[in-house]
């Protein structure tokens, strides 16, 4: 059977189109759909790192082998605009049929279908999956989608600076305090190498508030309660904003710094690197495993709290697809056991199903380390709430790269975040 990839540029913005389809109408052969009748197109819009991956190519080719007339066409954006591009193309009336970012966020702006019907009518049971990724698609006890992958932000660390500073790398009981007792060892009198690099990130910083037992948002029967204010906040970005001034930290470099913390911790600049799988994986590629180990998140300023972040994500299905059930089936398919496995060997992409972890590739030691972190994880819910998510992303931008005082930050966050207006300063 023939293929061809075909590849365009869209005709607005950088995204890129991906069709795949059938050549000949001899290939459909033996009962398949009708020769003579349209393929179905089906459009999936995906983040800018999965669209041209290997492994998401061929869940997508597995499809449309069993759906021979079906075309399906790819489209890819940054995450961080993926939910206005939905909505824009949902109000327009030609969303499209899958779409990959957090299902319960999108439920909750009211931009997915809730596919409970499809979970039964499918034999699927939440039991199946980890906790942590069926509240990626969950909303106020209706599913929106199908958990993609999930991860955990925990601490990688090059072994050789601490060998050479004569100090025990992070563990299972490292502190905020102790990160800060690593400061004037690990870090040199030019500032070349420090502690850590720090990501421009806010889901990674919320991996930070988790392990100091902190709160963005609770939800009271379906309502929001924001905390971005709390004591434990104010805390967790007074440590980082320390380290930062104290010259341990390198600071984001600008608005997309992962890149650039991966690459401070790959040369050596940094001896430690928070993240997740997915940057295990590049640096295998580029056979550097043996750099790093790997350890949970600190415990918080008094040791006695655990907690990180819940990394990856979750197909859904937008508001107004005329394929709903075709795209369920392509979502089903993607995160089928046999494609969740070759993402999590060539991409770093870990499965949403518990029972792919009896593979052999899940016993190296620095993977078992993010599986125990994700006991621990807890989504990013503030996403559900743009504005209130937007007053936390400018917090934490404010305080770790311009120096804002948290206290103040989070509570104009607080305020913005309530719908109030910050008060006037005394």
């Amino acid at each position: 059977m023939t293929r061809t990839l075909f590849w365009r540029r869209a005709c607005k913005g950088p995204a890129v189109l991906l069709s795949f389809f059938l050549l000949t109408a001899a290939c459909a052969g033996g009962g398949g759909d009708a020769a003579d009748q349209p393929p179905t197109r089906l459009r999936i819009l995906m983040t800018d790192d999965w669209a041209d991956r290997p492994a998401f190519l061929a869940a997508v080719a597995d499809f449309e082998k069993r759906h021979r007339s079906v075309r399906v066409e790819i489209e890819d954006l940054p995450i961080r605009n993926m939910a206005a591009a939905v909505r824009a193309q949902v109000d327009q009336g030609e969303p499209p049929d899958v779409v990959q970012w957090h299902a319960y966020a999108a439920g909750a702006q009211g931009i997915a279908e809730p596919v409970d019907d499809l979970w039964e009518r499918a034999g699927i049971e939440r039991a199946e999956f980890f906790p942590g990724a069926v509240a990626d698609v969950e909303w106020n006890g209706s599913l929106y989608g199908l958990p993609l992958d999930i991860n955990a932000l925990v601490l990688f660390y090059r072994p050789e600076a601490f060998d050479a500073a004569g100090v025990e790398p992070p563990g299972d009981n490292t502190t905020f305090g102790d990160l800060e007792r690593y400061g004037p060892l690990l870090t040199s009198p030019d500032g070349s190498r420090r502690v850590i690099a720090l990501a421009n990130s806010y889901w990674a910083a919320y991996g930070w508030i988790r392990a100091n037992g902190g709160e963005l948002v609770t939800l009271e029967a379906g309502e929001p309660r924001f905390t971005l204010d709390s004591t434990e906040n104010i805390e967790t970005l007074a440590f980082l904003s320390r380290m930062v001034r104290q010259g341990y930290a390198f600071a984001p470099a600008g608005a997309t710094s992962s890149a650039d913390t991966l690459a401070l911790f790959r040369s050596g600049s940094a001896a430690i690197h928070a993240s997740g799988s997915w940057d295990l994986a590049r640096l295998d590629k580029e056979a550097l495993g043996s750099i790093y180990g790997a350890a949970l998140m600190p415990k918080g300023t008094t040791g006695r709290t655990e907690g990180t972040v819940t990394g990856g994500s979750s197909l859904f299905v937008p508001r107004g697809s005329t394929n709903r059930e075709l795209a369920f089936e392509l979502m089903r398919t993607v995160i089928s056991d046999e494609h969740a496995l070759r993402l999590a060997r060539e991409e770093g992409r870990l499965p949403v199903r518990p029972q792919v972890y009896s593979d052999p590739f899940f016993e190296d030691p620095t993977l078992q380390v993010v599986l125990r972190q994700l006991d621990t994880a807890h989504p990013l819910l503030i996403e559900a709430f743009p504005d209130a998510a937007d007053a936390w992303d400018n917090a934490f931008t404010d305080v770790i790269r311009g120096g804002a005082d948290p206290a103040t930050a989070l509570g104009a966050a607080q305020a913005r975040a309530e719908g109030t207006p910050p008060a006037a300063p005394q």
